[in-house]
Order: C-alpha cells, then structure tokens, then sequence
C-alpha cells in the first residue's frame, strides 16, 4: 500500500517538471537539488548522496559545470578543498523545480480528506527527521 501511495506522489512529482524535458538530465537535477539543499558540498558529499561513485559523479560535475547550474570554489575552511555551489541560474532552477513540485502535491493533497492528509503530513515529517 505504501508503496502504491509513493508511487503515484513520484510521478506527480515527475510530472510537475516534465517541461524541462531533456534540457536538464534527471541525474543533473537530482544533484542540483542535492547541493542546492546542502547550500555547498565537495565531490565526495555529492557522490555519497547520490550513490555513485566518485569518478562518475566528477564527469556529471563537468557537465552540471558547463551547463551552468554548478561552480567549483575553494572551501572557505580549507581553501585546498573544492566545493560545489550553485550558480544563480542553478539555484532559480532549484527553486522552481521545488515549487512546480509542492503545487502539484498541493493539488494531491487538496484531493485527499482533512484526516488523510494530516497523517500524510505527519509521516512525511518523520521521514524528514529519520532521514537526517
């Protein structure tokens, strides 16, 4: 049952950004969001929270890079260590992925009962806090 339940809120959130199309790859916004949300990250943060090996996540970086969602800067605490941070455009993107992203489960929401809803609400904030 859960799981049908995620599945349908995956793909309202899917849907909510399908007009990018393939002008921004699912991989390149995932970890958008990721580092976007983190407000900076080194290589070895992004690659941790997305799964993937360092190597793999380095040669996303690069596209991310040219593409002109992320910069690379050196740490304020060490300047030998490279962080991620999101350029303006990448962060406006962010941003709206996140609001095309909360209407549409606005509009789920909005669908279910008053009790259903809450506790949807409740169990999302536990997710949240188990999660970090």
């Amino acid at each position: 049952v859960a799981e049908a339940g995620l599945t349908v809120l995956l793909e309202v959130c899917e849907r909510a950004v399908e007009e990018l199309g393939s002008a921004v790859p699912q991989a390149q916004l995932r970890a958008l969001l990721v580092v976007d949300r983190a407000g900076c990250l080194n290589l070895g943060g992004l690659a941790g929270a997305l799964g993937a090996s360092a190597s793999a996540t380095s040669r996303l970086i690069d596209r991310m890079q040219a593409g002109g969602l992320l910069t690379r800067d050196r740490a304020a605490v060490s300047r030998r260590e490279i962080v991620l941070v999101p350029t303006e455009s990448g962060r406006r993107l962010a941003e709206w992925v996140r609001g095309q992203r909360r209407a549409a489960l606005g509009g789920v929401l909005a669908a279910m009962s008053q009790a259903g809803s809450d506790a949807l609400a409740r169990g999302f904030a536990e997710i949240a806090a188990s999660a970090t």
